[in-house]
């Protein structure tokens, strides 16, 4: 390889080699960075521009490369692996350089179609996994414990398992830590990352921590039922075998709109970076406003009075992009001129009344004849519902299994059901409070006196209140 010209029989792999890439680091402009007349400089270790568009990319390098150099391969033709995303698509795409022809996902059954469509693009096999609600690596029925056995069972197949192989977080000590402190001129005080594998926080966390213990580390994880590619909630953490607590200073948990909404910002100024990024950004910031209300900024400035803050930067957003439209709302996006004269024209969000959303705070007082302060304390025997309102939730029959607004009944909208719900009161349900608005105006324009909660089951979860569920997954998690 010279001046950046990877050639010759051995060109792809070079290119393809994550230990000959430095990724870029870029500082928020003051416009993207609310802390800057305080004195923190923010910076995006862009690992979204490897090769491949992201951090798992890495790791799958490592473990392709670690297990051949162990013989591990030999006879190897399958590769198979616990993964809805990037980790799969990257092993699919880097084995074929390690001589290994067929990749297969066992990915979960809540997979997005954008994340479907991109492993099916990239050649992955998908195998469609119905996971517990709260996997266990030791369950026999979760992704991790078959692709583990799989590849124990059948010579040719090789599991990486990236959540408990160590080359997961070692090509992170040896490749984006020295990148960061190299980049940085040693001169950083805090580093952020979002906690899934673990791998990047475990792995560059811990590097960068033995070259100075005062940096501060902030993990990064979601918040329950708030969907986010990549990271994870507190309590599934406990699936990973990686020490992220020895490495993790801080926790902070952030939800499914935010990221989003992050990311889409960075991306319309000019950082095309992913909801996991955004994810990211807004645990750095979130942490920051706490720092700043109890007076904590001074003791991690430099000697110039800076703070110098690394958060990475995970992927892009095009795998992502039907989900910011889902979470975000029609609201972020510019409106279509004359999208009447589309062939795909839909008229669902035409003619929507304007009193159709209902706020949480008033939902409670109408269904449960309770305030919100009240209400969010009570124990589920404790809540009654009026017989007058329905609950009506719109979402799969499985999210309405795992869990659901108290005394909700799923129906999935059938033209059938519109006299049960005369003389009623309808609050409809949906995840993001967007499909309940068509769905609500269906019925109203039924004569059902009917209303979308807005927030949806992500906003209900986000504040906290109470929910009703099967019996798996009951106990209340804190940290």
């Amino acid at each position: 390889m010279d001046h950046n010209i990877y050639k010759g029989k051995q060109g792809l792999y070079d290119y393809l080699d994550p230990y000959n890439a430095i990724t870029p680091m870029v500082e928020l402009p003051p416009g993207l960075n609310q802390f800057y007349d305080d004195g923190v400089r923010v910076y995006l270790k862009m690992m979204s521009v490897t090769p491949l568009g992201n951090v798992k990319s890495l790791p799958a390098w490592g473990m392709l490369y670690q297990a051949q150099k162990s013989d591990d391969l030999k006879g190897v033709d399958t590769i198979v692996e616990n993964s809805s995303g990037n980790t799969v698509y990257s092993l699919g795409i880097l084995g074929k350089l390690f001589g290994i022809s067929t990749t297969k996902a066992l990915a979960s059954h809540q997979i997005s179609m954008g994340k479907l469509k991109l492993l099916q693009f990239f050649g992955v096999q998908v195998i469609i996994n119905e996971e517990p609600i709260c996997p266990d690596p030791n369950d026999p029925t979760s992704g991790i414990f078959k692709a583990k056995k799989w590849s124990e069972e059948q010579n040719n197949v090789f599991n990486p398992g990236q959540y408990d192989n160590s080359e997961n977080p070692n090509i992170h000590a040896e490749i984006t830590g020295p990148q960061i402190w190299k980049q940085t001129q040693g001169d950083m005080q805090i580093f952020c990352a979002g906690l899934g594998t673990t791998g990047t926080m475990v792995g560059a966390g811990s590097f960068l921590k033995k070259q100075n213990k005062n940096i501060h580390t902030i993990g990064v994880v979601r918040a329950k039922n708030n969907p986010v590619p990549g990271p994870r909630t507190r309590n599934l953490l406990n699936e990973v075998a990686f020490d992220w607590k020895e490495t993790t200073d801080e926790f902070v948990e952030i939800g499914t709109i935010e990221s989003y909404a992050q990311s889409l910002n960075l991306c319309r100024n000019g950082l095309l970076v992913g909801p996991s990024t955004g994810f990211n950004v807004q645990g750095l910031f979130t942490s920051l406003v706490q720092k700043k209300q109890s007076g904590k900024f001074d003791t991690l400035r430099n000697d110039d009075g800076l703070i110098h803050a690394v958060v990475i930067a995970c992927d892009t957003p095009f795998p992502y992009l039907d989900e910011y439209f889902y979470y975000l709302g029609a609201d972020e996006f510019p409106k279509i001129e004359n999208e009447e004269l589309l062939l795909s024209h839909d008229n669902n969000l035409q003619n929507i009344e304007a009193d159709i959303e209902i706020s949480m705070d008033e939902f409670i007082i109408q269904a449960y004849g309770i305030k919100k302060d009240t209400f969010k304390n009570m124990h589920l025997s404790e809540i009654k519902k009026s017989e007058d309102i329905i609950i009506l939730d719109i979402r799969s029959e499985e999210m309405y299994r795992h869990f659901h607004i108290p005394h909700a009944v799923w129906n999935n909208i059938k033209d059938d059901i519109y006299s049960e719900y005369k003389n009623k009161k309808v609050f409809v349900v949906c995840q993001r409070g967007v499909s309940s608005v068509v769905y609500a105006q269906k019925l109203r324009d039924n004569k059902i006196d009917a209303y979308s909660l807005a927030g949806g089951t992500i906003d209900w979860s986000y504040k906290d209140f109470p929910r009703e569920k099967e019996n798996t997954c009951m106990q209340k998690h804190t940290f």
